[in-house]
């Protein structure tokens, strides 16, 4: 048995080489740790810088995405107005651009070689038959989608062209209408917003169309040696900036994007930042892409609407009294129409000048929406001619008993800008199923039945008969 004493000495040093042990390891799993943390963070900081870097590239792709979808939104709907407006030829077509240059400066068609068809006013014609040197338009015929060209400047105001192409029977046609740059910009903007760092949408001459600096439109890139360098798309360094520059679809145009190398790396995030940020840009793109689309309907629904509807009353078009009247003809249901013609109009008009003549219109349009019934339909014809829907309504005399109560309301006084004026109306008549198939036959037979009451005298009612049809 050994003595006390020699298991004292075994037990201590088996206890020092325990602690001895022990403290090692710690060294080593603390070597490791800090080793493994450095490595770590190393390899965190280089995943989150190119994490940045992609990011950066990823939403400057995303701002051209955006940028060439609103571009080209609207192709669709305009190749669709193109089609259904501008598809004449000669007078009918001058007519038609005159008809749809509300709010533009300017309206033009021309064949897919340049020659000019039509122009809105005429004066532009040697204007618009420089057209088809834009690169906006030889992009709109190559590719048969809608494109936009450089900015050019037009009475001191910088403006860019947009060319919709549009297929005719006789062969392929571009709609050229002008925007005024500080619109485009605005729309542009948007688009620019999902980006960090500088961005610029310009032209193929490197002229500024957007920018999310203080840089003028029409103004080069502020940075001489971006502007150099940025030739072609891609993306690299400048200097110590990194820039993305693409191409946007449906225009010569580019998209580039640009910012301080120091700047962007300073921020350096874990990757649970970076996903948020990442998230909040496509968020943003989301949320931005939306507010785009419920503007171009609005422009569509506007543009329709202002298609449909007579600017001056609100009354709808002639286009939408057929369409009404044509709708109830396929469904056998019987129509009547009432065209009326305002006697008295003119004096008015000469008298007390256009603006009281306005006036007037829109107080008799009113007082006819009051006189109609709900399924009745009541449109301007243009100038002081109205005409009136009457669905279900076949009878004769009930007929002219409605237009002479219409008669009799219009011929009711009007205070107009101080003045108390009188005018009255002389009505024809016309139903669809005794004597017309359609209704351009019905508003024929409407205006012959006009023509014989104002012919017989003014406030009087006509109803159409076949006598009064032109042998």
């Amino acid at each position: 048995m050994a003595a006390p004493a020699e298991k004292d000495g075994v037990s201590h040093r088996a206890r020092v080489f325990g602690r001895r042990f022990s403290a090692a390891c710690v060294v080593v799993l603390a070597i490791a740790m800090v080793g493994g943390a450095g490595l770590y963070l190393s390899a965190s900081q280089k995943d989150a810088r190119a994490r940045i870097l992609d990011d950066f590239v990823a939403r400057a792709q995303l701002a051209v995405g955006v940028v060439g979808n609103t571009v080209t939104a609207s192709d669709a709907k305009t190749r669709a107005w193109a089609m259904d407006s501008f598809t004449g030829s000669g007078r009918e077509l001058t007519r038609a651009l005159d008809a749809h240059r509300a709010g533009v400066t300017w309206l033009a068609v021309l064949r897919s070689d340049g020659t000019v068809l039509g122009a809105s006013p005429v004066s532009i014609r040697t204007r618009a038959a420089h057209l088809s040197t834009s690169p906006g338009f030889k992009l709109a015929v190559a590719t048969g989608q809608m494109a936009y060209g450089d900015i050019v400047v037009e009475n001191t105001v910088p403006v860019v062209y947009a060319f919709q192409p549009f297929v005719v029977a006789g062969g392929t046609r571009v709609l050229a209408v002008p925007f005024n740059v500080g619109d485009v910009e605005s729309v542009l903007q948007s688009g620019l917003g999902t980006t960090s760092g500088r961005s610029y949408v310009i032209d193929s001459a490197g002229a500024v169309l957007a920018a999310t600096d203080n840089t003028p439109v029409g103004q080069p890139l502020p940075d001489a040696r971006l502007a150099t360098t940025t030739r072609g798309a891609g993306q690299g360094v400048v200097g110590d900036n990194y820039y993305v520059r693409q191409p946007v679809s449906g225009s010569p145009w580019w998209v580039v994007v640009t910012t301080s190398r120091s700047s962007l790396l300073a921020p350096v995030q874990e990757a649970n930042q970076v996903a948020w940020l990442i998230f909040a840009g496509f968020a943003s793109a989301v949320a931005l892409m939306l507010l785009i689309g419920a503007r171009m309907l609005s422009s569509l629904t506007r543009l329709a609407h202002a298609r449909l509807h007579d600017a001056l009353t609100g009354l709808p078009t002639r286009a939408l009294f057929i369409e009404h009247a044509e709708r109830a003809m396929a469904q056998r249901r019987p129509v009547a129409a009432l065209f009326l013609d305002l006697d008295g109009f003119k004096p008015v008009n000469d008298t007390y000048g256009h603006s009281a003549g306005d006036q007037l219109l829109i107080k008799v349009a009113e007082r006819l929406r009051a006189t109609s019934r709900p399924e009745d339909l009541v449109s301007r014809f243009g100038g002081d001619e109205f005409l009136v829907l009457c669905c279900g309504m076949a009878d004769e005399q009930t007929i002219h008993a409605v237009a002479d109560r219409i008669r009799q309301e219009l011929s009711e006084p009007y205070e107009i800008g101080g003045h108390t004026v009188r005018i009255g109306a002389s009505i024809g008549t016309a139903v669809s199923n005794l004597h017309s198939d359609s209704a351009e036959k019905l508003i024929s037979n409407a205006d012959l039945a006009l023509y014989h009451a104002k012919r017989s005298g003014k406030g009087r009612i006509a109803n159409f008969t076949m006598d009064l049809v032109p042998s």
